[in-house]
């Protein structure tokens, strides 16, 4: 059985609201959704570009120019599956290596004008999904929502952050 936080109820006995478990239930039913999605697409598309090199090339356009490990560091990955990815994405032509100016011995990854292009195709590519996915919402509901994920994202990050630690350090003791 998972470890429960101090002071949490367990489902079943003192419950929590309903209106979180219908929140609890929704994510999941979103993330598995979500999953679906990428698994149809990574069969049905010839796109070299999975999400996880995805995600490397939107970090680096969005933070610039860093270090390998940096950006294995940002995206919360070992460094040697980044190296193995980066790789391909330098072979491919979408980054490049570059002397890091900070220290002329190491190297940094860029975009290259080919990753930029990619990457802003990319984006209007999800543009176009969610303003599909979003149709008939009104402005006001858009605005609602979009807030409301952003605190619920933002939250979410931070409590699971502070169980993971709070774990960590129990083992640790």
């Amino acid at each position: 059985m998972p470890d429960r936080e101090q002071g949490a109820p367990s489902p079943g006995t003192q419950g929590w609201a309903p209106e979180v478990e219908t929140v609890a239930k929704n994510v999941l039913d979103l993330l598995s959704t979500m999953r679906k999605s990428a698994a149809r697409v990574e069969v049905n598309t010839r796109s070299d570009m999975e999400s996880a090199t995805r995600l490397l090339l939107r970090t680096v356009a969005e933070l610039g120019p860093m270090r390998t490990t940096a950006l294995a560091a940002s995206v919360h990955s070992d460094l040697s599956t980044v190296s193995r990815q980066t790789a391909s994405l330098v072979a491919a032509g979408l980054l490049e290596r570059r002397a890091d100016p900070a220290d002329g011995r190491a190297s940094v990854l860029a975009l290259t004008p080919a990753g930029q292009a990619a990457t802003a195709e990319h984006d209007r590519a999800r543009a176009g999904f969610y303003a599909q996915v979003l149709d008939g919402w009104t402005p006001a509901e858009l605005r609602q929502f979009g807030a409301s994920l952003a605190r619920f994202t933002a939250s979410y990050d931070q409590v699971h952050t502070a169980r993971v630690l709070a774990r960590s350090a129990k083992r640790h003791q």
